[in-house]
């Protein structure tokens, strides 16, 4: 007959077995309910908080959006009732691309050129390397009043103010330049002068016009390439 001791022993080797077997598959399972349930716990926040988030960002553009709009209506409001609603073209083809009126700008142009027209001529006269005629020249001013009587001595005010007038048509400073002769121009309200810048190199025959309470006015200078004979 067998052992009752080893039987009795085996069994309860079996019985142990079978208990630390269902223990384990109990903590096994605990183990796996956590996990689960920290995995759910942590989807769940991460949607919280993008769901904030969202909201927050949600909020923030309304209040931006609404603040720029209270902006805008307060700008308006400043503005005078001439200014406001105005629409700005948001399209090229809604700007205007009508031509700019060019026949003024022409015209303006051609008056420019009208006004300062420089004439430059050859001349029969040997010594006369160039002629030249300026449409801008103008009246030197007077201090003279009453009937004009030109004056060719030196000390006299039409004198002083006949070599102004040379030295202006000249483009030469009066203290850089001689004057070698100033005389009748064909008529009282005529003269005609002839000066040189004082290193030699300009040389000019002059033709003034006597304008009533503008003073002389230059009309003609011509280039010399020497000294006219005494």
């Amino acid at each position: 007959m067998p052992d009752r001791k080893n039987i009795s022993s085996r069994m309860d080797y079996k019985n142990s077995k079978k208990k630390t077997n269902t223990l384990l598959n109990v903590l096994i399972g605990i183990v796996a309910l956590l996990i689960i349930i920290t995995v759910i716990n942590i989807v769940s926040d991460n949607d919280t908080e993008t769901a904030e988030v969202e909201s927050d960002q949600t909020t923030t553009e309304e209040t931006t959006d609404s603040i720029a709009d209270d902006e805008v209506d307060e700008e308006q409001d400043t503005l005078p009732d001439s200014e406001k609603d105005i629409t700005t073209p948001e399209t090229e083809e809604e700007i205007s691309t009508e031509p700019k009126d060019t026949n003024t700008i022409e015209d303006a142009a051609t008056e420019e050129t009208e006004e300062a027209t420089v004439v430059s001529e050859q001349s029969d006269d040997p010594n006369v390397e160039e002629v030249i005629v300026d449409s801008s020249w103008q009246p030197i001013g007077t201090s003279q009043t009453g009937a004009h009587a030109s004056s060719y001595k030196a000390s006299t005010t039409d004198w002083t103010e006949k070599v102004q007038a040379l030295s202006y048509a000249s483009g030469l400073d009066s203290s850089n330049m001689y004057v070698n002769f100033i005389g009748n121009g064909g008529s009282p309200q005529k003269s005609i002068g002839t000066i040189s810048s004082k290193d030699g190199n300009e040389i000019y025959r002059i033709y003034l016009e006597w304008i009533d309470g503008e003073g002389w006015k230059p009309t003609k200078k011509e280039k010399l390439k020497k000294k006219d004979a005494s």
